[in-house]
């Protein structure tokens, strides 16, 4: 697989129903070769840094195969890179196959799966869907926020080669299908919290889910 576009933005005024907001998820395509370090792309910064950004979130990576999905549940061709914000539109990143921890080497750098997308609302603008954030969260396919374990340079075209994998993880899809789909089941939450790599934001979750479940081993 290979990275068709590299997607980036400076925060921007949006106005929405009559209010104005900052947001950072109308990502525009760069040719150029860019530099990567611990804080993301070169050129890309984020709005809302608690939500988005940060060591765990340096940079998202998404799918293009699932264009034509959104495409039919929204019966709206989308042809234009970063549908949904992501820094990187890679040709085939399936959830299913892609586990925590996972280091991907894409130009000179190295990145590492961190944890699934959490979808804020501002994505049910971009795609002018108000039911979008929860259709998005509902079919696992959330794309992959990535830590930046070696810095250097990257360009569209450049390979995605798997590095390195931690047999005992779990897939994107499992940690996505927990936080939205599977909210009660206590023993793969209980697994997630041990795995090495998920991002400390989702373990913290889990954790307090499985309190309010009356568990309080994961402690």
């Amino acid at each position: 697989m290979k990275v068709l576009s590299i997607n980036i933005s400076e925060p921007k005024k949006i106005t929405f129903n009559g209010k104005e907001l900052i947001t950072s998820i109308y990502k525009m395509p760069v040719k150029r070769e860019v530099n990567v370090n611990q804080l993301g792309i070169e050129g890309d910064r984020q709005a809302d840094l608690q939500v988005h950004g940060g060591y765990d979130k340096a940079v998202y990576a998404y799918s293009h195969k699932h264009y034509n999905h959104w495409s039919s549940i929204l019966k709206e061709e989308f042809v234009d890179f970063g549908l949904v914000g992501e820094n990187l539109t890679i040709e085939d990143f399936n959830e299913k196959d892609v586990f925590i921890g996972d280091e991907y080497k894409i130009g000179s750098v190295i990145l590492q799966v961190s944890q699934p997308r959490i979808p804020c609302y501002k994505i049910g603008i971009k795609m002018n869907n108000r039911d979008f954030p929860r259709t998005f969260s509902q079919s696992g396919l959330l794309g992959a926020y990535m830590r930046v374990i070696k810095e250097g340079a990257m360009s569209k075209g450049d390979a995605v080669e798997l590095q390195n994998r931690n047999a005992e993880s779990m897939s994107l899809f499992d940690i996505a299908e927990l936080l939205f789909v599977d909210l009660k089941n206590i023993e793969k939450m209980k697994k997630a919290i041990n795995v090495p790599n998920l991002s400390e934001e989702i373990k913290e979750k889990f954790r307090e889910r499985l309190m309010k479940l009356g568990d309080f081993s994961a402690l």
